[in-house]
């Protein structure tokens, strides 16, 4: 398959707020975000060669044209901070608004057999409100903190093919996050421990045509724990820490909407996705001018990209995700040197991870172990006269990602030269970026009854200009750190 795609987009976007002390023990705010994606669009033209048992079948040509419409985005964040005595008391309310609908016009063109066009719509609104609050106090020589956090999130997802090669579908999530945690922290003589648990309890609802979905509607009860101790060996300062954690999916994937990709592949979600949970073991030490981290982790349930055929003659693909019924071990290892010497502070870095992985393909058993090996080296020189110049560089090995192989090794060479002026209120920066045009990934993906190589080369050679100027700039005083976080990133 050969494709080529573009996409284009312009936004607007501020915010608004205030914060009011009222005194050097109470603090309150609240600050308002709303943007509007003005105009986006995501032409695509790909070609395909179907084969069969290495015979010929078909050949299908796809343009296409995606017409993305948004609702204003609207986010509000109000706080209060207080301090009564020794116990400090922080809440934070959040509420969340946006929407997109999209078209999609798809003309395609068969060698062998009929020519289609197909046109598709699709309206998404998400509303999310949260709160938090949390109360810390001294306790036992140490700082004890405790509180909860509650998020309720309302998702419409609303599909529609106007000649019903998909099903249309209507589909509501509503999910309800409550969760309460506590954490203790202490230093002794010969060290500091931390030690804190998390108790998540999430409320799950699939509705379809107004209809709720009991087999794909469910409740979640999880308890999360995490434990750290730092201490100071001679010059190196060492930290062991514990931490038990969830990924949940995104509302996307738990979506039941197919979407049509061509007449051999379809997309969809899947509501039944269970949620992530990582056991994470780290070492982290720090000696001069040194970091090194070295972590070993546990994942059950692992959201992956999936394939399997959809029909008895084998012609048609959904690709959706699943949940991998093993738990998968991980290790990482992670060392960079940030030495100054002059005027040059260079950063080197360099690390790798690797899975055990060995998935079901095609029937048979794919190992997926291999190593992921990363490099990259920043360079920074500050010049007399307010210049300042950087080259930085980042690359990639070959190697195993969840159920993807990158095939090839990637990577960029950015610079930049700055210049400042009045004192720094004034600035004028230069910028190359990928200056070699080396932003380019190649890799495999196996999954199931499906496997798909990509080829992608992203344009992102360019270059820019930044001129600057900093009005009465002063440091933000706002305290709000706001709610359901994590909530809105699945969004």
């Amino acid at each position: 398959m050969k494709s080529y795609g573009e996409f284009y987009s312009k936004m607007l976007s501020g915010n608004i707020g205030f914060n009011y002390q009222l005194n050097e023990n109470h603090a309150l705010g609240m600050k308002y975000k709303a943007g509007k994606t003005l105009k986006e669009e995501n032409p695509l033209s790909k070609e395909t060669n179907i084969h069969v048992d290495n015979v010929f079948y078909d050949n299908i040509k796809v343009s296409s044209c995606d017409y993305y419409h948004y609702e204003p985005d609207h986010e509000l964040n109000a706080y209060y901070n207080g301090q009564f005595g020794d116990m400090n008391l922080d809440f934070n309310a959040d509420y969340l608004q946006n929407g997109k609908r999209s078209n999609s016009v798809f003309q395609e063109t068969s060698q062998t057999s009929e020519n289609r066009d197909v046109h598709s719509a699709n309206h998404v609104k998400n509303r999310l409100v949260a709160g938090k609050l949390t109360l810390s106090l001294p306790l036992g020589g140490g700082t004890f903190a405790a509180g909860s956090e509650v998020t309720y999130t309302h998702r419409n997802d609303d599909y529609i093919n106007e000649e019903n090669y998909v099903p249309s579908s209507f589909s509501k999530i509503e999910e309800l996050n409550a969760a309460g945690y506590a954490e203790y922290n202490r230093s002794f003589p010969w060290g500091d421990w931390s030690l804190g648990i998390r108790y998540e309890h999430v409320k799950f609802d699939y509705y379809e045509d107004e209809k709720h979905i009991d087999e794909q509607s469910r409740t979640f009860d999880n308890f999360f724990p995490n434990i750290s101790f730092s201490t100071q060996l001679g010059k190196v300062q060492a930290q062991l820490s514990y931490t038990a954690k969830t990924q949940r999916p995104t509302y996307s994937e738990l979506s039941n909407n197919v979407f049509y990709s061509d007449r051999f592949t379809l997309q969809k979600g899947n509501p039944a996705l269970r949620p992530t949970i990582i056991h994470d073991l780290t070492l982290s030490g720090v000696w001069r001018f040194l970091q090194m981290s070295l972590s070993y982790s546990q994942t059950k349930d692992w959201i992956l990209n999936w394939g399997e055929l959809a029909n008895e003659d084998a012609s048609l693909t959904m690709l959706s995700q699943r949940n991998w019924d093993k738990s998968i071990p991980m290790f990482a290892a992670f060392l960079s040197a940030t030495p100054k010497i002059g005027c040059w502070s260079p950063m080197l870095g360099v690390g790798m991870q690797k899975q055990w992985l060995t998935i079901d393909y095609f029937k048979e058993s794919k190992n997926l172990s291999n190593p992921l090996f990363t490099a990259s080296f920043n360079n920074t020189w500050e010049l007399p006269l307010g210049i300042m110049v950087s080259l930085d560089s980042y690359i990639q090995s070959p190697g195993a990602t969840q159920n993807i192989y990158v095939e090839k090794p990637n990577g960029y060479v950015n610079v930049s030269l700055r210049k400042s002026f009045l004192n720094d209120a004034l600035s004028v920066e230069l910028r190359g970026n990928d200056i070699f045009n080396t932003n380019k990934i190649s890799y495999s993906m196996y999954s199931g009854d499906y496997y798909l190589y990509q080829k992608s080369a992203w344009d992102r050679q360019e270059f820019a200009v930044t001129v600057r100027y900093k009005l009465n700039a002063a440091k933000s005083k706002y305290k709000g750190t706001g709610a359901g976080s994590e909530q809105k990133s699945r969004i």
